[in-house]
């Protein structure tokens, strides 16, 4: 192993360094620490170890909040080779980034490659994690919202109030920022649905 400035240690710190200044939005500053901790990773561990992956993840999250798309979902893509390589295809952390290509997907208007990642990440999330999570809530909020970019808001609707069922089964009150933003949308799909009645 190497010691020094490129021992494996410095990675960890580099890493959470970048987390605290992508926290305050300074992203420049958690780019510069998160590339860093990649770098490290990579020398220390090897192209294909997760912990590369999880580098990748927010170096992804890191271009995404930049508007910068095309970057994110190429550090997903190898993030995603990594993970399903290593921890293998039904792995809760495959499910994770499957989730933030749907995003990615989403944000690029390739919905139907957005639905397909979040058909995907529901599917790995309700195996793992049981069918009421937050994060199968949060899946299912997201394909409810591609269904209403698509205009179907039957299909939106319904994915809306299955999301909202699955958060307060696993616990969050309606003033929580996410069952209050579903609990919106389900408000705007039952409206446009009426009007075109």
């Amino acid at each position: 192993t190497l010691h020094g400035a490129d021992h494996i240690g410095v990675a960890k710190a580099m890493n959470n360094i970048g987390l605290v200044y992508d926290a305050k939005n300074d992203y420049h500053l958690a780019m510069k620490y998160h590339k860093e901790a990649y770098r490290l990773r990579r020398l220390n561990l090897g192209d294909d170890h997760p912990k590369v992956a999880s580098s990748l993840d927010n170096i992804a999250g890191l271009h995404q909040k930049q508007k910068s798309n095309e970057k994110a979902l190429k550090c997903l893509k190898e993030s995603l080779r990594i993970r399903t390589l290593k921890l293998g295809k039904d792995h809760l952390e495959v499910g994770t980034t499957l989730f933030g290509m749907g995003i990615i997907f989403c944000d690029m208007g390739n919905l139907d490659k957005a639905m397909e990642c979040y058909n995907a990440s529901l599917s790995i999330r309700r195996r793992k994690l049981g069918r009421s999570s937050v994060e199968v809530a949060q899946t299912l909020h997201n394909m409810g919202s591609v269904y209403a970019l698509k205009c179907d808001y039957g299909k939106a609707l319904q994915h809306w109030k299955s999301s909202l069922d699955k958060y307060r089964e696993a616990g969050l009150s309606d003033d929580h920022h996410m069952v209050a933003c579903t609990l919106g949308n389900i408000q705007m799909a039952e409206n446009l649905l009426e009007e075109s009645d």
